[in-house]
C-alpha cells in the first residue's frame, strides 16, 4: 500500500439517540405510532450506510495485503533471498498495515452490528406499538360498554320511577 494513511471508520449510531429514539411514552402512543415508520426508514439507511463501510474496508484489506506481499516478496528477490509461500503469508499476516487494516475490517464490523440491531429494534418497537393499540382499543372498548350499560341502568331506573310515578298518580286517582 504506497499510501500511509490510516483507515477512518465511521459510527453511524449514536447509543443515546437510539434509546431515545427506539422508547415508547405509552401516554402519547399516536405520535409513536406516526413517527415509527420513518425511524425504521432513517436507521435502515444507517444500517445500509454500516455495510457498505463494511464492504470498502474489505476491499482495503485486500489491496493492503497484495501491496504488502507484493513489496515483501519483490524486496526478498531485488535482496536474493528464496522465500516460501508460507514464510510470505505469515510476514504479511503480522505486518503492521494488515494488522491496521483488520483492525478497521474489526470495528466496521462492529458498527455493522450495531446498527443492525438498532433496525431490529425498530421492528420489536412497531410489534410493541400495535399490541399496547390493541390494548388501548381493548380498554376503551371496556369503558364504552360500561358507560352504555351504566346509560342503560340510568333509563331503565328512569322508567322504572316513571311508571311508578303513573301507578302513584292513578292509586291516587281511584281513592
Amino acid at each position: 500500500m504506497s499510501d500511509d494513511r490510516k483507515v477512518q471508520i465511521r459510527n453511524f449510531i449514536d447509543s443515546a439517540e437510539l434509546k431515545r429514539d427506539s422508547s415508547i411514552n405509552k401516554l402519547d402512543l399516536s405520535s409513536a405510532m406516526m413517527e415509527q415508520s420513518s425511524l425504521l426508514v432513517h436507521y435502515g439507511e444507517l444500517h445500509a450506510k454500516a455495510a457498505r463501510q463494511v464492504d470498502d474496508v474489505e476491499i482495503i484489506l485486500e489491496n493492503t495485503i497484495a501491496a504488502v506481499y507484493r513489496r515483501l516478496r519483490d524486496d526478498a528477490a531485488s535482496a536474493g533471498e528464496k522465500v516460501t509461500e508460507a514464510q510470505l503469508d505469515k510476514t504479511v499476516t503480522r505486518h503492521p498495515k494488515v494488522i491496521t487494516a483488520k483492525k478497521a475490517l474489526n470495528e466496521a464490523k462492529q458498527i455493522e452490528s450495531v446498527a443492525k440491531i438498532a433496525v431490529e429494534s425498530f421492528r420489536h418497537r412497531r410489534d410493541m406499538l400495535v399490541q399496547l393499540g390493541a390494548y388501548e382499543r381493548k380498554e376503551m372498548e371496556g369503558e364504552i360498554a360500561v358507560r352504555l350499560r351504566e346509560s342503560r341502568d340510568e333509563r331503565v331506573q328512569s322508567d322504572q320511577n316513571a311508571v311508578l310515578a303513573i301507578r302513584r298518580a292513578a292509586i291516587e286517582n281511584q281513592q
